[in-house]
């Protein structure tokens, strides 16, 4: 047998190489780049439904934070809606405050309860099943009650029952305020006259059937 030359020595080496890169490009990287691209499509997909439950999951949050905030803004407000049999604490709350300032409360005169309703106030519909239409919710409803308030005592005085009531804890609406000479000038001094406050007032109450708390 001839022995091989040089020549055909690298012939068959490189025929070789040829062979073992094709066998390499059919059952090695083809197959391997299917299994990627397939692999590369399977992870595009969970990362989109990833970000697609992460955006659920953060609009759930904020719907819980909303919530939770509206129902502390509900229990300040009935924090400062006294029930109708709280009306003589809040009567006395304001004598207080009179003491307070050092003002001299010589009349405190309540109207009579009026039923009256939020105009326009819708409270937000309560959640019911998917496809079912929220059942509808009665507005909110209160009682109002006019007050009226003459104060005496220096200007300084009457400006912080005014900043009082302003402040109060309960929700009094302040409809005319007047102002004038006081009747008695006893205790009075050119530096600080004694003046008359005369303040018409509303305030609100739930009423009796909604106030058990």
């Amino acid at each position: 047998m001839k022995p091989l030359t040089a020549r055909d020595k690298l012939v068959v080496w490189a025929l070789a190489l040829v062979a073992l890169v094709v066998i390499f490009y059919f059952y090695v990287y083809t197959p391997k780049t299917r299994e990627i691209n397939t692999v590369s499509r399977q992870l595009k997909t969970a990362q989109t439904e990833l970000a697609r439950l992460q955006a659920q999951a953060a609009r759930k949050e904020e719907l819980d934070r909303r919530v939770q905030q509206i129902q502390h803004d509900l229990q300040d407000i009935e924090a400062k809606l006294p029930s109708a049999r709280e009306i003589p604490v809040l009567l006395v709350r304001l004598e207080t405050l009179a003491s307070q300032v050092s003002a001299n409360l010589i009349l405190i005169k309540p109207g009579p309860l009026q039923n009256s309703q939020g105009a326009g106030a819708q409270p937000p519909p309560q959640p019911g099943r998917p496809g079912t239409p929220a059942p509808a919710s009665a507005p909110l409803s209160y009682q109002t009650f006019s007050l009226e308030l003459n104060v005496e005592g220096p200007f300084d005085v009457i400006s912080n029952f005014v900043h009082g009531i302003e402040t109060f804890p309960r929700f009094i609406s302040m409809t005319d305020l007047r102002l004038s000479p006081a009747a008695r000038t006893g205790q009075s001094s050119p530096e600080r006259p004694m003046l008359t406050l005369g303040l018409q007032a509303t305030t609100y109450v739930v009423p009796e059937s909604a106030g058990n708390r």
